[in-house]
């Protein structure tokens, strides 16, 4: 049985009014997908100060190496 994960955006606001990174940044982040300067130092910049989406961030490369390891591991039963 294949169990699929489904990942929701929730819009989360600093006190400062500062948007969160969104769930799906934070994974393109981990798979090495965002790489224009201009959209990588403001995300890098903001995990620096931010301990909430470092955590959340954390939980991203967690379930991106699931994912790989899943796809390298194989023997999906599709039927």
């Amino acid at each position: 049985m294949v169990e699929i994960l489904v990942r929701v955006f929730q819009p989360h606001c600093h006190y400062t009014d500062m948007e969160h990174i969104s769930d799906h940044d934070l994974e393109r982040y981990q798979l090495g997908r965002v790489v224009g300067e201009a959209e990588l130092a403001p995300l890098e910049e903001h995990l620096l100060a931010c301990p909430g989406c470092v955590e959340r961030a954390e939980e991203a490369a967690a379930y991106v190496q699931a994912l790989q390891a899943a796809i390298i591991m194989g023997n999906f039963d599709l039927e």
